[in-house]
């Protein structure tokens, strides 16, 4: 009933009564593949259903569920994770402070999944790291900074996109997270995606170049030679880019630079204008 429902509803129809039961159906092993999957389909109708299913009580079951081993659930449930996350983001707290968390870090390094399951892993990562402190800690004790930098040679631009996304949002202010990034050459395999071809990469890559200049509070001689080299490597290669989506990030990203630098910029303009 529940299928037919999902096959012929939407968002003006009455509620399906047959949620609820779906959800206790997922407590079935001999049932649950197919009750997720049903649950994804209903999930995958909008966030009025996400909302819907949230407020029945999808969350205790669903977050049960990642401590399964069980490799054939694996794309149901990063799909399902990743629609509850694209609506509400607050669920983060409860990923990490069940450590759930890491069920998702090994979906990512499964070799036997897909790039398009592997990007919503990843999507479901940059939001437990996105403006939450402890999520970043544990994403870099799980060492998510060289799990990002080896997918990104599998080569789909759509996870490309979201691995430098993941990283941008990681180290956003978080220096420890920087120079382990920096010690792992994080800014030289950024750099090899400013040639993407597709501009949504490109703008990624600019993001989270970006956002590692941004994560420096201590300003050492080390740190100002590392920020100037990925500065001056985006003015180079993205100025020009045919894309507006690039060039917006990299006047954000370029911002962070004047910033850090305010005093030896005053002084380069004043000279500027003294010539003039």
């Amino acid at each position: 009933a529940f299928e037919v429902w999902v096959a012929q509803g939407s968002e003006a129809r009455a509620p399906p009564e047959q949620l609820p039961i779906v959800l206790q159906v997922l407590l079935s092993q001999a049932h649950r593949l197919r009750a997720l999957d049903l649950l994804g389909r209903f999930l995958d109708l909008g966030p009025w259903a996400v909302n819907l299913a949230l407020s029945v009580g999808i969350f205790p079951y669903v977050l049960k569920l990642l401590q399964s081993s069980a490799r054939e659930l694996r794309p149901l449930l990063v799909f399902i994770w990743a629609k509850i996350l694209a609506v509400d983001s607050s669920c983060q707290q409860d990923l990490v402070r069940d450590q759930s968390h890491k069920y998702f870090l090994t979906v990512l390094q499964d070799p036997g999944m897909l790039p398009q399951h592997k990007t919503w892993a990843v999507f479901v990562l940059a939001n437990v790291v996105q403006g939450f402190r402890p999520g970043q800690d544990e994403a870099v004790a799980g060492n998510l900074i060289s799990i990002c930098l080896n997918e990104m040679e599998e080569g789909d631009p759509v996870l490309q996109q979201w691995l430098a996304i993941c990283l941008g949002r990681l180290w956003d202010r978080h220096e420890d997270a920087r120079w382990r990034a920096a010690r792992c050459n994080a800014p030289e395999s950024l750099d090899v995606l400013l040639s993407s071809p597709s501009p949504e990469v490109r703008a990624a890559a600019v993001f989270a170049l970006g956002t590692f200049l941004n994560s420096c509070s201590e300003r050492t001689e080390h740190a100002n030679s590392l920020d100037q080299t990925v500065a001056t490597k985006l003015l180079q290669k993205m100025l020009d880019d045919g894309s507006p989506l690039v060039r917006r990030e990299l006047v954000v990203a370029l911002q962070w630079v004047v910033l850090s630098f305010m005093p030896n910029f005053t002084a380069v303009m004043r000279e500027l204008v003294e010539e003039d």
